[in-house]
Order: C-alpha cells, then sequence, then structure tokens
C-alpha cells in the first residue's frame, strides 16, 4: 500500500518546463477518483519545487472539476506573476488530457510588521482519546481514510439524521514522517463534510470548491501527532453546503482556515 510519503515523493519533473508527473494507487480513492485534498496536495508539492523556500503559501483556491483515478497523471504549472515578495501560480492536475482539479495559488515572503494578532484559541475539548473513534470499514468508508486515525470530538456522524451539520474531530495519519504544507493540505480534506451527518442513506456528496488561507508557519510537527479540525456550515440550500473550517496544530495555534462549498446529493 503506497503511504503519503512514496505519493508526494512521485511527483517528479517530466523534463517538459512547468510539467510533473504524479502516480496514485487505488488505497488513495474516494469512490472512483483520488480525495480531493490529495488532489490539490498533488499540485502543492509540484508548485514547492519552483517556489522559492522563502516565499511560505499564504493562499490556495481549489476547483474539483473531474475525476482523478488510479494511474499516472501530469501537473500543469504556470506562474502568473513573481513580484518581489509574492508569487501568483496556478496548476493543474491533467488525466487521460482531462482537467481533476486546478489550484490557484499565493506564496509569499515575510514582511516586517509590529503588528501581530493572534489566531482563534483553540476550544477546550477531550484529548483523543476519549473521543469515539471513526473507523475505517470495507465497503462502507472511503478507501483513502485507511491513511488516517479519527476520533469525532462533537458532533454526529455521516447518515446520522442529525439535527445540525456542525462537528470537530481529532486526526492524524496513521504514518510517522515530518508533516509539510502538502501533507497539511490532504489532512485538511480528510473529514467528511458537514451535511452528510444531516441526510440518512442512501446519499452522497463531493466538494464543489475549497479555499485555503495559512496564517503562520508550519509547526515543526510529526505525520503521527494530532491536529484538530472544527468544521460548521454557515448555510444550507438547493443541495449546496457552505461550510468552514479551523485547523489547530498539536501546540495549539491555528495553522489553517478553510471554505468549501459543498454538494449533497439525497436519494
Amino acid at each position: 500500500m503506497q503511504n503519503f510519503e512514496a505519493l508526494l515523493n512521485s511527483v517528479q519533473a517530466t523534463g517538459v518546463e512547468n510539467e510533473y508527473s504524479a502516480s496514485i494507487e487505488a488505497s488513495w480513492l474516494q469512490g472512483r477518483t483520488a480525495f480531493g485534498g490529495l488532489s490539490a496536495a498533488l499540485i502543492v508539492k509540484a508548485m514547492s519545487k519552483q517556489v522559492p523556500a522563502d516565499r511560505r503559501l499564504r493562499s490556495l483556491a481549489v476547483m474539483f472539476v473531474g475525476p482523478v483515478p488510479v494511474g499516472e497523471h501530469r501537473i500543469v504549472l504556470r506562474e502568473l506573476r513573481v513580484g518581489g515578495s509574492v508569487t501568483h501560480i496556478q496548476g493543474e492536475i491533467l488525466c487521460g488530457g482531462e482537467v481533476g482539479a486546478t489550484v490557484s495559488a499565493a506564496f509569499g515572503k515575510d514582511r516586517q510588521s509590529a503588528i501581530a494578532l493572534p489566531g482563534p484559541e483553540m476550544p477546550t475539548v477531550p484529548e483523543p482519546e476519549e473521543c469515539e473513534a471513526f473507523h475505517f470499514i470495507e465497503g462502507l468508508t472511503p478507501a483513502f481514510t485507511k491513511h488516517y486515525e479519527m476520533r469525532m470530538c462533537t458532533g454526529s456522524l455521516p447518515f446520522s439524521g442529525a439535527d445540525s451539520a456542525d462537528f470537530s474531530m481529532w486526526l492524524r495519519f496513521k504514518e510517522p514522517g515530518s508533516i509539510d504544507l502538502s501533507a497539511l493540505v490532504a489532512l485538511g480534506d480528510v473529514p467528511p463534510m458537514p451535511g452528510l451527518n444531516m441526510i440518512t442513506p442512501p446519499g452522497i456528496g463531493s466538494s464543489l470548491s475549497w479555499y485555503l488561507e495559512f496564517p503562520q508557519a508550519l509547526p515543526t510537527a510529526s505525520m503521527s501527532d494530532w491536529w484538530f479540525y472544527d468544521y460548521k456550515t454557515q448555510a444550507a440550500g438547493n443541495g449546496y453546503f457552505h461550510n468552514y473550517a479551523t485547523v489547530w496544530g498539536p501546540d495549539g495555534k491555528a495553522v489553517m482556515f478553510s471554505r468549501q462549498i459543498a454538494t449533497v446529493f439525497e436519494k
């Protein structure tokens, strides 16, 4: 089974300018496609090979266009502008010539400033060991979830007919190793989207668009450390859920803000 480090290491330059290849195997699928956070993470990994290290990822806008199946795919990048402090860059993953996902990103240098405002404080919650485990179940939960450990802290599981879409959970990779921003991007899309917990089977859901911001540098951490994810729905109707989330790192500081439009199909 391909671990996440091997997956990221599969992102290699092809010899064509601004083009990379990436290989995905079946354990990373959600149905017939790689889960969305993985597609975005592979594109970010390719970007990180071109953007100077002193320009940190600040924002990421993702559009999920089509399926990204098992196999080897192309990642094509386009630098829109390289300024004195910020690089604007676009990327897309191509599967058999069809676009699977597109990413627009901004990488920026730190700037001198006397202003420093702390991010939102992490809520007081039970430790992961005290929370309900969200287990991988063959044939029921998506294949990619076997790579992660999840513990529900508040809210309800998918397809439980809950009164609220909001929930929070602890999550981490099951494998060891140092975490980077590509891994954090993937981790941010692991939880089931709000809205799935308000319906009852049968039903399905998928992300339409996803926007991420990174308010501080990634702390030194391991992939096997716990990260806390608080997910809420701001509005919903006609099959679309408008969701937002905050992810806190092992040091208790907010490391990622997320906005998502998700589609939920009730059958």
